[in-house]
């Protein structure tokens, strides 16, 4: 009999690319974002899926039954995986990409005695492609380059893969600090996206992520068109892998709170899931607020003013105080 594969990829545009390439096997997009929204460690249970589905409804406009139902699918496909010869996974260097690997690295776990190869290719770069973000950049005949380079996972980065969604899905970020100091190196691009991890946590000086705190310094002086300020902070944040619509919640996330620290100028919401831009999207601004300017000084503080409630892998950050902060300096966390 032929060989069967089944190659697991991180978005439709690769995934379309892959399967233009003509490789051989199934493709399944995994689509679930692990980056936000409740976490874990059984990412499959039902009452979990509800609450990531409330969630994303949430925030994106996603509609609950098709979040549901698009779960539901991926997980059960990692459930019948016993006429599969080889699984290959094809992910790259940004945080997203890393969370998704080691999620589906650990779930394997549970099916590692099934009779199947399990292979990845994860990579930071490809040449000719400068900067490079993602595999979606890349043409067919560069897809092409890429066919059977992939290698088998060892045992080590299994393992670490496990470590990691453990210490991600943990209700506390205590885990992940230690993680931190240990030898990451099985998967090379670990490290990095782990800091970055870390960094979505609020400060311990003014209460803002380290995306909030950039996009804040990007508007201290000037008006700034929120699709401009959308390819500054891919450019200058590309280990979070951060899409349109994240940003455009993050943004949402400063505007419509007790005390705005941006305001948007030119409409009154933006995007969420598939809609439209829009008429004259490209013409929106983003300014900072008094309020706004205030809080990047640290002269006040965004979660006392505002309150919180994010989910940071495990992490559910909620209220005013007592709200998990991280040290820029030491790398710890602690309550304030």
């Amino acid at each position: 009999m032929p060989k069967t594969t089944l190659h697991i990829v991180n978005g439709d545009a690769f995934g379309d690319k892959l399967r233009a390439s003509g490789i051989n096997g199934e493709i399944l997009v995994w689509r679930e974002s692990l980056y936000e929204g409740p976490i874990s460690m059984q990412m499959s249970d039902s009452a979990l899926i509800s609450m990531r589905a409330s969630y994303m409804n949430d925030r994106y406009g996603i509609p609950q039954d098709t979040f549901r139902s698009q779960t539901i699918q991926q997980e059960a496909k990692l459930d019948t995986l016993t006429d599969v010869d080889e699984v290959v996974l094809w992910f790259e260097h940004d945080l997203y990409d890393q969370l998704m690997l080691c999620y589906l690295l650990s779930r394997m776990d549970e099916v590692t005695r099934r009779p199947f190869q399990l292979s990845m290719i994860c990579i930071d770069g490809f040449p000719g492609i400068d900067p490079f973000y993602g595999l979606g950049q890349l043409t067919v005949d560069q897809i092409l380059h890429l066919h059977g380079t992939w290698l088998p996972v060892s045992e080590n980065q299994h393992s670490l893969a496990c470590k990691v969604w453990t210490a991600y899905s943990a209700s506390e970020p205590s885990l992940m600090a230690t993680l931190l100091e240990e030898d990451l190196s099985a998967l090379p691009f670990l490290k990095k996206a782990l800091e970055v991890h870390t960094a979505r946590f609020p400060s311990m000086q003014n209460g803002l992520s380290a995306i909030q705190q950039l996009t804040l310094e990007l508007l201290v002086d000037k008006e700034v068109s929120v699709l401009s300020i959308f390819q500054t902070i891919s450019e200058q944040a590309s280990h979070y892998g951060l899409g349109d619509l994240q940003f455009f919640g993050i943004l949402d996330g400063l505007w419509h709170c007790e005390y705005p620290l941006i305001q948007v100028l030119g409409g009154d919401k933006l995007p969420r899931y598939n809609e439209a831009w829009p008429p004259q999207f490209e013409n929106y601004g983003v300014k900072v607020t008094e309020m706004g300017k205030l809080i990047l000084t640290c002269k006040q503080d965004h979660i006392f003013l505002n309150g919180i409630d994010e989910w940071i892998g495990g992490v559910h950050l909620l209220g005013r105080k007592d709200v998990w902060r991280q040290n820029a300096v030491s790398k710890g966390f602690a309550k304030l």
